[in-house]
């Protein structure tokens, strides 16, 4: 199935591919100080591959500096998070970007601050998609 949808400002188009309706993808929706400062709800899939076209990002790191957080640079609207895992980048999607968002799940919290890195890691790993554009 695919899904599409943009920035804000158009200048980066979104489209994610999963072997499922959104209606099974719930929203994730981080309580840690960067993502409250940075409101979004991240989507993933192992099977998702996502596809951003588009201009430039502005790229910022998490407090434990192990993932990417890749913005727009004309209208701040955050893509994607994403992180190298074993030689591939791997991410997730900003769900509000979407133009089907009515149809995704119900949003569920999250707290990967009480994870240590590895269980960071091992966690993205095992829920992240392949990230393809930036």
């Amino acid at each position: 199935m695919l899904y599409k949808g943009s920035c804000k400002c158009n200048q980066w188009q979104v489209e994610i591919s999963v072997t499922k309706p959104l209606s099974d993808l719930n929203p994730r929706i981080c309580d840690c100080s960067y993502c409250k400062n940075n409101p979004s709800a991240i989507i993933s899939d192992p099977n998702m591959v996502i596809n951003l076209v588009g201009g430039e990002v502005m790229i910022n790191k998490n407090g434990d500096q192990l993932a990417n957080f890749y913005y727009c640079d004309r209208c701040d609207d955050l893509l994607a998070v994403g992180c190298n895992l074993t030689g591939q980048l791997r991410g997730a999607v900003n769900a509000n970007l979407l133009r089907d968002t009515h149809q995704l799940g119900k949003p569920i919290k999250i707290q990967p601050q009480l994870l240590n890195t590895s269980e960071k890691l091992d966690r993205w790993g095992k829920l992240w998609g392949v990230l393809n554009g930036v």
